[in-house]
């Protein structure tokens, strides 16, 4: 009876969320797995996470931001029968704040990233007439997304890029799907998300609108936010299947948005949104106010009415999980 060599799948951005788990759902599955990280200090963790799983995979570092990097990784593994481009990073802050050096980092990262892994692998899919490309996008590169507005653009230039060369590739036999979820409890949105360097630029017209923006997340976003499971298993499942459809929108809260926007309510969600931000500025402007309030009765001896809340995080600190 011959024997059917498993299917080689590369994934990047592996040391947590999507990337962790679809590592171990495909290695469960059978997929022979190299799951790559950035980050060497976090190889230790990522093996220690597979091997409680149960879950066999190889472990490289890769930098998809790095030609050399890409290009050792290839030559090392050998040829890749199916690539999911998921390493991404957010820096959130108006696009007034937002440095050029933070935006090129996002865009390296999020979407010229994914692109030279595409170009890498996909010479040897077509030579076998046979290959899959997913890119994990976002529903923000859909819709679009206050305060992150470099990271949504990478995530709208990523899914355009995912259609334009699903039909350059599809007379040779590789086909390319786009994930689009919406939120989920990841790193991305926690501790692999920074403020912009200007972020707490009182000087900024955007200051408030920043400061309401963050309290926003930490508030009502991130607390209702999916866990990242069921979109390791999709990814898993889309690996499996013969003819996967070109793109999936995976999460409540990102199919709801999609189905405004086909029904012609786009400016209402947008509208909403606005009315919840303007609501979370007045809100943090009262705690800043208060907290003034406090610190003044403690400077003439009187003491506090409330114990002091934690302070603001400094420019550019990552969000805490």
């Amino acid at each position: 009876m011959e024997h059917i060599q498993p299917k080689r799948v590369l994934l990047t951005g592996c040391s947590s969320g999507f990337g962790l788990l679809t590592a171990i759902h495909a290695a469960q599955a059978g997929y022979e797995v190299i799951a790559t990280l950035r980050n060497p200090a976090k190889k230790t963790a990522l093996n220690e996470a597979l091997r409680q799983a149960g879950a066999t995979a190889r472990v490289e570092i890769l930098d998809v931001t790095d030609p050399a990097s890409i290009q050792e990784v290839l030559d090392r593994i050998g040829p890749v029968d199916v690539l999911v481009n998921n390493a991404g990073i957010l820096v959130m802050g108006s696009f007034l704040d937002v440095t050029d050096a933070e935006a090129q980092r996002v865009w390296q990262t999020n979407y010229f990233g994914p692109v030279a892994l595409a170009r890498a692998v996909a010479p040897g899919m077509i030579q076998r007439r046979r290959g899959l490309i997913i890119n994990v996008a976002s529903l923000a590169g859909l819709v679009g997304h206050p305060f992150n507005a470099a990271y949504a653009a990478s995530k709208h230039a990523l899914i355009g890029f995912s259609r334009s060369i699903r039909m350059e590739l599809r007379p040779f036999g590789v086909r390319v799907v786009s994930v689009e979820p919406g939120y989920h409890k990841t790193e991305i949105i926690r501790a692999n998300a920074t403020l912009s360097e200007h972020f707490y630029d009182r000087q900024s017209p955007f200051f408030e609108w920043n400061r309401g923006f963050l309290r926003l997340m930490m508030d009502r976003v991130i607390p209702k936010a999916a866990g990242p499971e069921a979109v390791a298993e999709q990814i898993v499942r889309i690996i499996g299947m013969d003819r996967p459809r070109p793109h999936y929108v995976l999460g409540r809260d990102a199919r709801w948005a999609c189905r405004l926007q086909r029904l012609g309510l786009g400016a209402w969600l947008e509208k909403e949104v606005y009315s919840r931000l303007r609501r979370a500025v007045r809100q943090e402007n009262r705690r800043e106010s208060e907290k003034k309030a406090r610190r003044r009765k403690t400077n003439t001896g009187s003491p506090p009415a409330h114990p002091e809340p934690p302070a603001p995080r400094t420019e550019g600190q990552a969000l805490a999980k």
